[in-house]
């Protein structure tokens, strides 16, 4: 893959992580504002949590991405991630079906040990 097209896959991780960490902090944030009980600007078009939040996440996005090592880190993630073959839908479908088949043979397996326990259990405690 091309540098720049690298780059516009890692801008858009960056952006997503940012919306992410602005929805975290927002969270945060007010409920810390709720039990310190702050003043809230009755007249503000936004609280001031709000205002927290996107300065911490775009701060954080911004430092990431100005930060060469982690620029570059992610820049060789994306260039991997091309090289990546992808099961065919057939393949994924059928090996779904192999573990919901597992998944329920180990099921009974211990349905059946944990009735014959139950069952012991009780052998043993009624004496």
């Amino acid at each position: 893959m091309q540098k720049q097209q690298t780059q516009k896959w890692v801008n858009l991780g960056f952006l997503v992580a940012a919306v992410l960490v602005f929805l975290f902090a927002n969270q945060i944030l007010s409920a810390l504002w709720g039990v310190t009980r702050l003043p809230l600007g009755e007249d503000w078009p936004v609280e001031p949590a709000q205002i927290l939040a996107f300065l911490i996440a775009a701060g954080l996005a911004l430092w990431a991405r100005r930060y060469q090592t982690a620029n570059g880190f992610f820049n060789e993630v994306v260039v991997e991630l091309s090289k990546v073959t992808w099961p065919e839908r057939k393949e994924t479908v059928s090996s779904a079906g192999v573990v919901i088949v597992l998944v329920a043979v180990a099921t009974a397996i211990l349905f059946v040990m944990d009735q014959l326990w139950r069952v012991a259990m009780k052998g043993v405690l009624s004496f």
